[in-house]
């Protein structure tokens, strides 16, 4: 499944990511040092996975480990963004 980093929420770790073909969006927290960028295309290798995976950031040619913690529609991921500042 391969999606685009459309949002983010850098200070706290956490991006939002436009599957392809879809309207959805699949948000996670980056537990890694490489940081995503805007437009980055990712690929996730299973089906709406959760929890700790593996994800490849086909743009940047490279592996990143990250926390998917939902999946939604545009404005639940920017909800979730925002309320991450309170996290």
């Amino acid at each position: 499944m391969k999606a685009v980093i459309r949002k983010a929420n850098p200070r706290k770790g956490f991006y939002a990511a436009e599957i392809v073909d879809s309207e959805e969006y699949v948000v996670f927290e980056l537990l890694d040092t490489t940081e995503p960028e805007q437009d980055d295309v990712i690929e996730i290798n299973e089906t709406h996975p959760l929890g700790v995976e593996t994800i490849k950031n086909v743009t940047q040619n490279h592996n990143i480990e990250v926390c998917i913690e939902d999946y939604t529609n545009l404005a639940g991921a920017i909800r979730f963004l925002n309320n991450s500042d309170n996290a």
